[in-house]
Parts: structure tokens; sequence; C-alpha cells
């Protein structure tokens, strides 16, 4: 008996943390990883199949999501933007491996799938959660059924907060600077449950690792 693909990708967070827990100031891209982490990251990027991050990140930091700091080939890009907003311009639209930018169908506009399609880029649409974001287990299986198979996100903090919080996190590896922003500056992570005990996700098989300056923690998620 043929045994049936997995309905979502394996799931692998990777992103760069002040000793307090902020990844950047409001508007602005915080430099936060070492030579040795860039190298580091984009080492992950090139064991993974595509590279995912949302709108937000798009707007702030413009990335390219290539691979580009070490040998190895660019993985696909998907940017998760409810109402298909996504700056024409962005980086992460460039021609290149393929783009799959997935919003909901509440409220991604006819309009705006045009326009993303006209620069190449793929668009699905996917219930909205209960917050009116894009729901991210329908979100995965778009991007499996895409033919994603190991899939890195990189951010950014509401992301990753609710990638955490619906436990859809396979490994996370976290880049820590011996440095603090305090506020204003971004937290990593928003509330992950209830508040209680429960709320903890803990790391299992930790390792931890000097990268340059900074300190990195890989881990499995555990149960």
């Amino acid at each position: 008996m043929t045994t049936p693909p997995s309905p979502r990708p394996h799931v692998s967070l990777h992103y760069a943390q002040s000793v307090d827990g902020r990844i950047g100031l409001p508007g602005s891209r915080a430099h936060l990883s070492s030579r040795d982490g860039v190298v580091l990251a984009h080492r992950a990027r090139a064991e993974s199949d595509a590279v995912l991050v949302g709108r937000r990140t798009i707007e702030v930091d413009d990335p390219q999501l290539t691979v580009r700091a070490c040998p190895g080939r660019s993985p696909r890009r998907v940017v998760l933007a409810s109402a298909l907003d996504v700056p024409l311009a962005a980086r992460a639209l460039a021609p290149g491996p393929g783009v799959l930018v997935i919003g909901t169908r509440e409220r991604g506009s006819v309009s705006a799938r045009r326009r993303l399609e006209g620069l190449g880029a793929e668009v699905r649409l996917v219930p909205a959660a209960a917050d009116g974001l894009v729901s991210l287990a329908d979100a995965l299986r778009e991007v499996r059924a895409w033919g994603v198979e190991r899939l890195l996100v990189e951010g950014g903090a509401r992301v990753l907060t609710s990638f955490l919080r619906e436990r859809l996190v396979d490994v996370v590896t976290v880049e820590i600077a011996p440095c603090f922003y305090g506020a204003p500056a971004i937290c990593a992570l928003g509330p992950l449950g209830g508040g209680g005990p429960e709320q903890a996700i803990a790391f299992a098989d930790l390792r931890v690792e000097r990268v340059g300056p900074n300190v990195v923690m890989r881990g499995r998620v555990g149960d």
C-alpha cells in the first residue's frame, strides 16, 4: 500500500535575535547575524526547497531570499500576504527559481492577483484564519502541493509566532547576538498560547555552538 504524502512540508524556523528576544526596530532592519551566521542562514536556504516570509518582512527588509554567502542553489520563494498586497518592486519577486504568493479568499482581489501573475508569480488563495490572516495549515497544504518537502521560515515576528503557536514547526535555529535592544524594538515572538505553563514550547535534542561573536541554538520542537 502506498503511503500518502504528508499534508505539509518539514518546517524549519531560522532567525536572529538579541539577548532580550528582539529582532528589529519598528520600520527598519536590524543587523543581528554575524558574518558566520549569515553563511549559516544561507546554507539553510540552500538545503531547503523553499523559503517563506510574510508581507511585512518584504516591505521592511526587501530580502532577496537567495543563496549568496555559500555554494548552493537558491530555494523557491513563498510569501504570505492576505490581501496579495506585495510591493511589485520587491526583490523576492524577481525572476528565479519560482515564487508563490498565498493570500486569503476573503481579501485577495482579482486585480492584485493579476498584477502578481504578470510578474511571473504563482498565486493561491486559502481560507482566512480567525484573525483574518492566511490559515497556515491550508497554506502549508498548498506549499506541499507546489512540490516543497523542506520549507525554511525566516519571519517576521507575526509569522514566527503563528507557526510556533499552531505547532507547525519541526526544527528551530536561533542565532543570538550579545546585545540588548529593549523597547520599542520588536519581539521575535508574541503570545504562544493561553499564558499558562501549556504556552511553553520546549527544545529537544538541543545543540549550542558559537558562530563568530554570537551563539546559535538548534533543536527539534518537542511535543
